[in-house]
């Protein structure tokens, strides 16, 4: 409780800023009651809650615009085609107007004080990024060993501020798997290790299904007792690697870290939908 006290009083003394939250949504009309009711419910309440629409065709939509009568911080953005998460959390961050940033998969559960403990966190602190850590489970709660891993530290977690961060570093790389990863290293790569803080408590339960979309990129062995056994699919592992290695560049100023909204990194429709709600295009760092 004397924690619970402190952090509220941080948070209030900040204003209690707007956390925008991004959803890439695909097909996920079993899961996304559930997660966006995670979100809703958190303790801390100032949220935008931006879910974007991959193309579903099930009742992804039917469900999210009945949140959105219910609750006016759930925004829905339908797109189509299928082109991935990478390019659907591209344009939720295109349409967000908080003043700080994170991300939640429609099939994942945020722990009730996850983004009141993150972002206390990042103002306390003189840290660009808070990630925790997360759990894997199966839909009927049984805890998943991910390649030896009870526990992992969650990329879709980080929560960041829109300045310096996202005005410096820009949009995600349209990869098929990794493309947090990257978008983490990378945030990395411009601020340092040190502008990083790792909560290590369990705050995310990370959904497990062998046919979504990062384990249907690869090898994928479920044993009886929960464990799993994942490699990624040679091709997606070596653009990871390549954008990875993209990050050395960066580093000798050979590169720009900024990766701006354009047609690749936003879809084929991505410039018809970029006007709207939400922020004016950042630009460009030096």
């Amino acid at each position: 409780q004397r924690r619970s006290s402190r952090r509220r009083k941080c948070l209030d003394q900040a204003g209690n800023p707007r956390v925008s939250v991004i959803m890439a949504a695909l097909n996920a009309e079993s899961t996304i009651d559930a997660a966006l009711e995670s979100l809703l419910s958190q303790s801390y309440s100032n949220l935008e809650i931006i879910v974007v629409d991959d193309g579903s065709d099930d009742a992804t939509r039917d469900i999210v615009r009945e949140k959105t009568a219910d609750d006016e911080r759930v925004f829905l953005l339908e797109g189509g085609p299928q082109e991935g998460a990478a390019i659907a959390r591209n344009r939720g961050l295109k349409h967000s107007t908080g003043r700080y940033l994170t991300f939640q998969d429609s099939d994942d559960i945020s722990h009730p004080e996850r983004i009141e403990r993150q972002l206390a966190t990042l103002l306390t602190t003189r840290a660009h990024v808070v990630v925790c850590n997360a759990r894997r489970e199966t839909p009927e709660g049984q805890r998943v060993v991910l390649n030896g891993y009870r526990f992992t530290r969650n990329f879709v977690s980080m929560l960041f501020p829109r300045d310096p961060v996202f005005e410096r570093i820009g949009y995600m790389r349209p990869l098929v798997v990794g493309e947090d990863a990257e978008y983490y290293q990378r945030l990395l790569t411009v601020f340092s290790d040190r502008s990083e803080r790792h909560l290590f408590q369990t705050l995310y339960r990370a959904r497990f299904r062998s046919d979504s979309l990062l384990y249907s990129h690869g090898s994928t062995v479920v044993g009886a007792q929960g464990e799993v056994v994942y490699e990624q699919a040679p091709e997606h592992r070596e653009a990871l690697q390549r954008a990875l290695h993209d990050l050395d560049d960066i580093r000798s100023g050979h590169r720009r870290a900024y990766i701006p909204f354009t047609a690749e990194t936003a879809g084929i429709e991505g410039k018809k939908r970029s006007s709207g709600i939400g922020a004016a295009e950042p630009q460009e760092s030096p």
